[in-house]
């Protein structure tokens, strides 16, 4: 068989001439192949081509064996196998044969072709340097003066300041709410309510209850209607005695005595006058002095006596007036007992306690009841909704909050370590949010005491006429000032195992110069103008 074709196939390349590999000779050489998309087709060609050559040359081969060589115990896929390797070994030897240059010299005209190529392709190829990338310009910054201020910065609602917030004292399931955010509402308006169909049925299953107790008690009563005419008569008897009592005063005999003693003082005053009068006249004989001072003497004793009359009445009078106390006590007692055999007391304990449990049932009901509906406690606009018809609702847990329209103020929530920062008082600057010309000072009114505290929110008191109820207000209060100061911002400050410095462009070139940080904000950092350190209008490179 003819394998010239094989040959002369397998002396060509099977690489685009582009990318064929050259030695010093201008022939080409067995090399790494690229993997690009049209190299690997073509190597895919070339193992398609090698395996369809194998199987073709086994084909014959194995067909000449078996014409041949039949009958000496050998089966046809026997000489086909054997085939096949051979045929594999002779390509291998090909395709070898193909990529090894020749000694020099003459060479066959296809081969001549292929080294003139060749040579042409090395002549062609370049080297294409890799561009360097520009180097960055470094940016800088100008050392200026000015102020450096340390700011905290939040965010609150436009609310009202009075807020109230409401809840029902018992649990239950919403029916109805009656309002919405926004609502105006007027003492006594009910707001909502919850369902009282149960409550309802229990207090209807009490009141029966309570006219059972009550019935029991008055069928199984032990006083008699005699027992209770007894306790009228004792009433009666008491009064009448009270009565008596009262008419029987010795108010007459007090007068009598109080009568006998201003006589006895004023009959002492003139024997009094009448014994000085005597003493005074010296042509009075002694017997006339004598019968004055005698006179004086018995108007003293007649006065003792009446004084003595006189407590003796007044305390008959006093002693009268504890019998009249005494006696409205006994009608205070009898009245008493009148009305406590006319209730059924001295019934059978059992009964009473059932009529009082029964009772106490109802009324607990009753305002369970009445607890079940929520009614604005004052005038005012409804701020929040927290609830819709069918939530359960625990006690005492926030439904609705309430507010008086006037004032309004911002309110904000912050962590309680930031209000540390914060102090009453302080001035800042307050505005709409996303709308800087609305800007106005304001200031702080409240802030929590401690972390316990129930209000947690910080207060900002303002005048923001356009603000819409509930919008949002953007507050910066300042913490820290310096004023007149050199500053830098902090992309301009480097540091390095525990040194700060800067550096400065000078006319000899760079120079790091260390500085001394004062206050630092996340736009300014404050330069301490010491000795050594940067001036006003120094260039500093930044990193």
């Amino acid at each position: 068989m003819n394998f010239r074709w094989l040959a002369a196939f397998m002396q060509k390349p099977f690489l685009p001439r582009q990318n064929a590999i050259v030695n010093r000779r201008g022939a080409p050489t067995c090399a790494p192949i690229q993997t690009d998309s049209h190299i690997g087709m073509s190597l895919h060609n070339l193992f398609r081509f090698l395996s369809q050559s194998i199987e073709s040359i086994a084909c014959v081969f194995s067909t000449y064996f078996a014409v041949h060589f039949s009958g000496r115990g050998t089966s046809a896929a026997g000489h086909f196998s054997v085939c096949r390797h051979y045929a594999a070994l002779f390509l291998l030897i090909l395709t070898m044969t193909a990529c090894v240059p020749d000694g020099g010299g003459s060479t066959p005209d296809g081969t001549q072709e292929a080294d003139a190529q060749g040579a042409e392709v090395a002549q062609s190829a370049t080297v294409t340097p890799i561009p360097t990338a520009p180097a960055a310009a470094r940016p800088t910054y100008t050392v200026q003066r000015g102020t450096v201020q340390e700011t905290l910065e939040f965010s609150g609602r436009w609310l009202p300041r009075d807020q109230m917030q409401l809840s029902f004292e018992i649990a239950g399931t919403v029916q109805q709410v009656n309002v919405q955010r926004g609502d105006t509402v007027t003492t006594g308006e009910l707001l909502a309510s919850f369902q009282t169909t149960e409550l309802e049925n229990q207090l209807a299953s009490a009141n029966l209850s309570l006219q059972t107790a009550i019935l029991n008690l008055q069928s199984g009563g032990t006083q008699d209607s005699e027992t209770v005419v007894d306790a009228q008569f004792q009433l009666a008897n008491s009064r009448l005695s009270l009565e008596n009592t009262i008419q029987s005063a010795p108010w007459s005999s007090l007068e009598s005595a109080r009568l006998s003693l201003e006589s006895a003082q004023l009959a002492l005053e003139n024997a009094q006058r009448a014994y000085d009068d005597a003493v005074s006249r010296p042509e009075n004989p002694a017997s006339a002095v004598d019968g004055a001072y005698q006179n004086l003497l018995s108007a003293q004793i007649q006065l003792e006596s009446a004084q003595v009359s006189y407590w003796s009445a007044a305390q008959s009078y006093n002693n009268h007036l504890l019998t009249v106390q005494q006696s409205e006590n006994t009608v205070l007692q009898n009245e008493l007992n009148l009305s406590e055999v006319q209730s059924g007391a001295g019934a059978d304990p059992a009964q009473l306690q059932a009529v009082y449990s029964a009772q106490l049932d109802v009324d607990q009901i009753v305002a369970q009841i009445a607890q079940s509906s929520l009614y604005a406690p004052i005038d005012g606009v409804v701020l929040e909704v927290n609830v819709t018809p069918g939530d359960d609702v625990a006690a005492f847990d926030v439904v609705l909050t309430l507010a008086l329209p006037e004032p309004l103020e911002a309110i904000a929530n912050l962590a309680f370590n930031d209000t540390q920062n914060l102090s009453v008082g302080m001035i800042g600057v307050c505005e709409i949010f996303n709308q800087s010309e609305t800007a106005v000072q304001c200031v702080i009114r409240r802030l929590p005491i401690s972390s316990r505290d129930a209000d947690q929110t910080v207060r900002v008191a303002a005048t923001l006429d356009n603000a819409e109820l509930g919008g949002l207000i953007q507050i910066v209060m300042p913490l820290q000032t310096r004023e007149n100061v050199l500053w830098l911002p902090p992309e301009a400050i480097r540091t390095f195992q525990g040194r700060t410095f800067v550096i400065v462009q000078t006319p000899d070139g760079e120079r790091a110069v260390d500085v001394q940080l004062g206050l630092q904000t996340d736009d300014r950092v404050e330069i301490l103008d010491v000795e050594g350190s940067v001036v006003e209008g120094d260039v500093i490179v930044g990193q």
